[in-house]
Formats: structure tokens, C-alpha cells, sequence
């Protein structure tokens, strides 16, 4: 389970780009990051839950989304997938494309428009070869996947972005900034109660702006994010430690057992016995 942070993102052997052939087993998931890469997840089936700022999708078969750089984006495998995740840097796409932070990218897979429909057919197409070209690394299998990179890059631009203000791509750097501030916080605090007052008053807010902001830019309450941490904790304590469950739930802040347990089944769909005895 990763915490909520800026993700430092490993580029693929002898490319610029990260690319990798997923395969979840399910009750798996990133909390909320962000990065400064643009990422596409293709779901080749099974199921994956992904949300952006405050907005969430349910991935079908055949499906995906795209990531803009630096946005705060979370994903939840309930049941076990496999996908394509590609990641390619804004530094590599700035080289041609000078003013490409100034671009939000925005796909919309419902669209009845067919001709919006063929080109997401396009982009499908070209993660396949894609990834296709760098499984089996064919002699020149590089050009091959920049060539494929650069047409994906162009259909993406060319027909799915807009430009925004500076003025709002400012107010973004801003908001991401205060976010980053709540939720270093939260990592460091969250076995002890945390109150919106005084987290509010860490980054200096008043209540219930504190509240609206949090809600806006993560999609979910204070106090959910809080307990979303403090679960992941335990899950992966669970799974690599032998200390008791009890041990583990007072640890990380939780000293009402009814309430965890019943939190805890709702996240993860079992008991914290079932997640031992499966592992």
C-alpha cells in the first residue's frame, strides 16, 4: 500500500518512459500520490477503481484512463486485473513540446461521438503494440516503442487537450503544496487523534474552509483519509509481522475495536484474520 506522497517514478531499462504488464491479485491499492509524469492505465480485464482529485471511475475491460502530471490520483483492485500502466515524464515530452504543462488532457470514454471513439480505439491499439514491441524486444525494439510513444503523445495532445491559464495552473501548484503539508502531517501523527482544529491551524485555516479545501482536492473527508491511513497500515503490518491484531490496531490509532473491524471489512471486503490466513 503506498502513503499518499510524490511518487519517484523508475524509467524502463534503456528508455525514458516506464512501461510494465501489471497483474493484480486483488484487495490492492495506491493512496492518494501524484508525480510529474503523465500516466495512461489500460485495463486489459478484471476490474480497477481509479480516482482523480475528486472524481472516481470504475475501469471495464478494454478501458483507460489518463493521469495529467503532478494531479493527486488514487487506485483500488478489488477482485484482481491485469493491465498496461505507461508513465512518460513531462521532461522527455517538454523537449518537444516546450509548453506542455500549460495542457490538460481530458478523454472521455462515453463519448458517443464516433470519431472520438475511433481514435480512443487509436490509443488502444497503440498500447497493445506497445507493449507487444517491448515484451518481446525484437532487434531495434527501442525505435519501435518511441515511434508508438510519439503517436500515443500526438493523439493525446492533438485531439484530447486544452489549454489552461497560468493563473490556474498556479492556484494548482498552490493547492498541491498546502495538500502536501496536511497530509506529511497525517503520516507523521496518525496514531494519535487528530482534530480538524488542530490540523487546521498546523497550515494555518480556519475550520471549515479547512474541511471544503480537503473534500475538493482529495475527494474524501479529513477524517476518512485518516482512517484510510491508518488501515493500510495495518493491512501491511498484517501481512509482515506476527504482532496481534489487537497490537496492531491500538498501534495505529484505532482503540474502538467494533468500529475497526467493521471499517476494516468494508475496505478490504474480509476480516484482518481472513487477510493472515490468505497470505
Amino acid at each position: 500500500m503506498g502513503d499518499y506522497r510524490y511518487e519517484f517514478v523508475v524509467p524502463s531499462e534503456m528508455m525514458d518512459i516506464h512501461l510494465e504488464f501489471s497483474i493484480d491479485k486483488g484487495n490492492h491499492g495506491f493512496n492518494k500520490h501524484y508525480h510529474d509524469w503523465i500516466e495512461i492505465i489500460y485495463l486489459i480485464n478484471g476490474d480497477l477503481e481509479v480516482q482523480i482529485n475528486n472524481r472516481s471511475r470504475n475501469l471495464k475491460k478494454n478501458e483507460f484512463v489518463v493521469v495529467n502530471p503532478m494531479t493527486i490520483h488514487s487506485t483500488w483492485c478489488r477482485s484482481g486485473n491485469t493491465a498496461i500502466l505507461l508513465q512518460i515524464p513531462v521532461a522527455f515530452m517538454e523537449r518537444f513540446v516546450p509548453d506542455i504543462r500549460e495542457y490538460v488532457i481530458a478523454v472521455d470514454m462515453d463519448s458517443p461521438d464516433l470519431r472520438v471513439q475511433t481514435k480512443l480505439a487509436n490509443i488502444r491499439s497503440v498500447l497493445q503494440d506497445l507493449w507487444i514491441a517491448y515484451q518481446f524486444r525484437a532487434e531495434g525494439y527501442i525505435f519501435r516503442c518511441y515511434s508508438l510513444i510519439f503517436e500515443l503523445s500526438y493523439i493525446l495532445v492533438h485531439s484530447f487537450s486544452r489549454r489552461v491559464p497560468q493563473s490556474e495552473v498556479r492556484k494548482h501548484q498552490k493547492n498541491l503544496e498546502r495538500i502536501q503539508k496536511i497530509i506529511d502531517y497525517v503520516q507523521k501523527n496518525h496514531i494519535e487523534p487528530i482534530s480538524i482544529r488542530e490540523i487546521a491551524e498546523e497550515i494555518g485555516l480556519n475550520e471549515i474552509y479547512f474541511s471544503r479545501f480537503f473534500k475538493e482536492n482529495m475527494g474524501m473527508t479529513f477524517l476518512e483519509y485518516v482512517n484510510t491511513v491508518r488501515l493500510e497500515r495495518i493491512y501491511v503490518d498484517l501481512l509482515n509481522t506476527d504482532h496481534s491484531i489487537r497490537e496492531l490496531q491500538e498501534r495505529h490509532g484505532f482503540y474502538n475495536e467494533k468500529v475497526f473491524r467493521r471499517m476494516f471489512r468494508e475496505r478490504y471486503g474480509c476480516s484482518p484474520r481472513e487477510v493472515r490466513k490468505r497470505d
